[in-house]
């Protein structure tokens, strides 16, 4: 396999507005740091570190170089952008994958070390026709993307009717997927 030329100017990261290495994390446990991935967004985290999205429509991708001690997660909105993709980002997932491998510092050469865990997916929305299922498109896309690139998923819980936790444990490689229950309903007397 021959190494693909680089999308993305070498400063890239850097200059990337809406990636901030010293982001605050939303919770500190133990030593641990949480941080949230927002959709669009994408992070690559410190082995002190967790990550997690909440993922409804929108498709979650996790890589895990357990060889070099990175882990990455990108939160995907829609699947293909109309554009070839000249920034880092994750709004799309046809930009999510190679924003991710370059941030994470892996080379061609190291896709075969690099486990991937896809989560997402669903339909929210069951009254919509096929044409605006954007969860199966973003399966669909998140499938080819990671093809195109010899990535091999590892672990997939995708598509259904609910939405889902996707989180990543940087400390262990570890990855939970939790379903998003329909929260309980409380009834006051009157």
């Amino acid at each position: 396999m021959h190494a693909q030329p680089s999308l993305f100017p070498a400063d890239l990261a850097s200059r990337a507005p809406w990636f901030d290495a010293d982001a605050a994390p939303i919770a500190a446990a133990g030593g641990q740091r949480c941080f949230h991935v927002n959709i669009g967004e994408l992070r690559v985290g410190a082995r002190t570190d967790q990550l997690q999205a909440l993922l409804g429509s929108c498709v979650g991708i996790a890589l895990l170089w357990k060889k070099r001690g990175r882990c990455g997660l990108a939160h995907c909105l829609l699947p293909e952008s109309p554009l070839p993709p000249t920034e880092l980002g994750a709004r799309y997932v046809s930009q999510a994958v190679p924003s991710l491998l370059r941030l994470m510092g892996a080379c061609v050469a190291d896709y075969a070390d690099i486990e991937v865990v896809v989560a997402g997916g669903g339909n929210m929305l069951e009254a919509c026709s096929a044409r605006f299922q954007i969860g199966q498109q973003n399966i669909d896309a998140a499938q080819k993307h990671l093809r195109l690139h010899g990535l091999h998923v590892r672990f997939a819980e995708v598509g259904g009717k609910c939405g889902r936790t996707l989180t990543v444990d940087c400390a262990t490689q570890e990855v939970r997927v939790s379903a998003i229950q329909k929260p309980a309903r409380v009834v006051h007397h009157a």
